[in-house]
C-alpha cells in the first residue's frame, strides 16, 4: 500500500502511519514545518514539507510522492487545528481554524483525485469528530468545520462509487493529543491516539464509509 497522510508526523496521523509500514505499506506525511523542526520520523516515512491552506504545495508533495511511488492507494486528510472552549467566538482563530480543517481537506481530496481517476483506484480518507454531530457549547468553529467533513464525505462516497474510489470518514471522540492535553474540562471516555489509530487504521482496510468512537 502507497499511503500519504497529512499532518502525520505527529499525533494520530504518524501512530496511523507507523501501522501501514508495519503492515509493509510505502507512506509518505507532510506537515508547515520543516524536517529539521520536526526532528526524527519513524522508519519507512518520507517527509514533504507542504501546509495544507496551500494547495499548489500539497499538490506538488503528494505528486511527487506518487511519481516515486508510482501511485497512490490512500490518501488521508488528517491535519487539523482545535482551539480552547470559549463561549464568545474568537473570529480570527475561527478563521485560521476553518482554512486547514476545511481548505485543508478540499486541497487534501483535490491533490488526490486526478491520480484516484487516472489509476481507477483510490481510496480518500478523513478526519471528522463526534463535535461535527451536533452544535456543543463553546466549540461554534470546531463543530461546524468537522460536520462540513462529515458531510462532504457522505456524499462523495455515493458521488465516487462507481469510479473505484473509496471514501473512509471517521469521528473520533476525546484522544489524548497535545491539542487536548490543553483541554480544562472534563473528557469523558478518553483514548491514548495509538488505540485510536488502529480503530481508524482498521476501518480503512475493512473500506467502511464512517467510523465513530466511542460509538453512539
Amino acid at each position: 500500500m502507497r499511503v500519504f497522510i497529512t499532518g502525520g508526523a505527529t499525533g494520530i496521523g504518524q501512530s496511523l502511519g507507523s501501522l501501514f509500514v508495519q503492515a509493509g505499506g510505502k507512506v509518505g506525511v507532510c506537515g508547515f514545518q520543516t524536517l529539521s523542526e520536526i526532528g526524527s520520523l519513524p522508519t519507512g516515512f518520507s517527509y514533504f514539507q507542504a501546509d495544507v491552506t496551500n494547495e499548489e504545495a500539497l499538490k506538488k508533495a503528494i505528486d511527487d510522492f506518487t511519481a516515486a511511488h508510482g501511485g497512490v492507494d490512500i490518501v488521508i486528510a488528517n491535519a487539523g487545528l482545535n482551539m480552547p472552549k470559549t463561549i464568545i467566538p474568537d473570529t480570527q482563530k475561527g478563521k485560521q481554524l476553518t482554512q486547514v480543517n476545511v481548505l485543508g481537506v478540499i486541497h487534501t481530496f483535490s491533490a488526490a483525485l486526478p491520480h484516484f481517476l487516472e489509476q481507477k483506484h483510490g481510496h480518500f480518507v478523513a478526519l471528522s469528530s463526534l463535535s461535527g454531530l451536533n452544535g456543543l457549547p463553546g466549540m461554534s468553529y470546531y463543530g461546524a468545520s468537522k460536520a462540513f467533513v462529515s458531510t462532504f464525505c457522505e456524499s462523495l462516497s455515493v458521488d465516487l462509487k462507481d469510479e473505484g474510489i473509496s471514501v473512509t470518514c471517521a469521528h473520533p471522540g476525546f484522544i489524548a493529543t497535545t491539542f487536548t492535553s490543553k483541554n480544562t474540562h472534563p473528557m469523558p471516555f478518553l483514548m491514548n491516539q495509538e488505540d485510536a489509530a488502529k480503530k481508524i487504521y482498521k476501518a480503512i482496510i475493512n473500506r467502511k464509509s464512517h467510523l465513530y468512537f466511542p460509538t453512539v
